[in-house]
This record gives structure tokens, sequence and C-alpha cells, in this order.
């Protein structure tokens, strides 16, 4: 997927590619932690593409936290018997096992850091506590993700 995404944009010219890094982290299911693998295999500065992933990522999670009241009024309704409804009580059982820090740290595996901080305002949880767990995650995953391809580069274009 990383290097699907990589040929695309390899060819544009830098501020292209750096938007291209913004544009990518705030796209659910690709996020900062594969925006900033991406600026790094382009051998963009490091710093900057972290910045930018980081910050793309977080307005994209932002928007989905403080638009949670209306995606709860347009989608939780009170049938039980609705797909939404259904996994969303799957995701209240890992809420209630792992609170908002846990539900935040493990946003990219259980697909989206967004559906982590909606499953955690669905479950009513505080919105600034939403908002610094969720801060913190983006930017361990983004780092994380980023330094890991930084220094194994040379064995991931084997």
């Amino acid at each position: 997927m990383i290097q699907d995404i990589l040929q695309k944009v390899e060819d544009i010219p830098v501020l292209y590619q750096f938007i291209a890094v913004f544009a990518i982290s705030f796209i659910p299911f690709l996020e900062a932690h594969v925006a900033v693998p991406v600026g790094v295999l382009l051998k963009l500065p490091f710093i900057p593409i972290a910045v930018l992933a980081i910050l793309g990522n977080w307005l994209s999670v932002l928007t989905v936290i403080i638009s949670s009241s209306w995606i709860k009024s347009r989608f939780f309704n009170d049938r039980s018997d609705s797909f939404v409804h259904r996994r969303f009580q799957k995701g209240k059982v890992y809420f209630n096992r792992y609170g908002v820090p846990g539900i935040s740290l493990l946003g990219p595996i259980i697909g989206a850091n967004h559906i982590g901080a909606l499953i955690c305002m669905m479950a009513n949880a505080n919105k600034k506590n939403i908002i610094i767990w969720q801060t913190i995650s983006i930017i361990l995953w983004a780092v994380g993700s980023g330094l890991l391809i930084h220094f194994g580069r040379e064995y991931l274009l084997r």
C-alpha cells in the first residue's frame, strides 16, 4: 500500500509532495502513521513532514469529535437491530475495558483514530480527555512509524 502511494507521489514537485503528505494524513485508515513513512521514503525532511502529518490527522480527528453530536443523532438510534448499533455495542465493550487512553492508543490497530474517537464520544467520555489522548496517540504513531521507516528504509526497499 505504501509503495503504491509512493509511486504516485514521487514524480510530482516537492511542494506538492508536502501537500500530499498532509492530504494522506487527513484520510481515515491512512492517517499520520502512513503519511510520515511516505514522506520519509520520499526523502523529505522528517520534522516538517511529521508536523504536517500530525496536524492533518489531528484536524480530521478533531472534526469527528466536534461533529459527534450530529453523528450520534444521525446514526445511533434506539433500534437495537441496526448494524451501526451492534458495532457500537462491541466498541463500548472495548471502551469499558480500556477506557479513553486504551481506545485512543489502539486507534490505528482497531481501524482508525477516527473510529476510536467516535467510540469514546458515543460512550459519553469527556471531550477534553479524548482530545488529549488522541493527540498523544497521533504523535506516538506518526513519530514511531516514521522513525521505523527512517532507520529501516534499506530493509524495506530491498
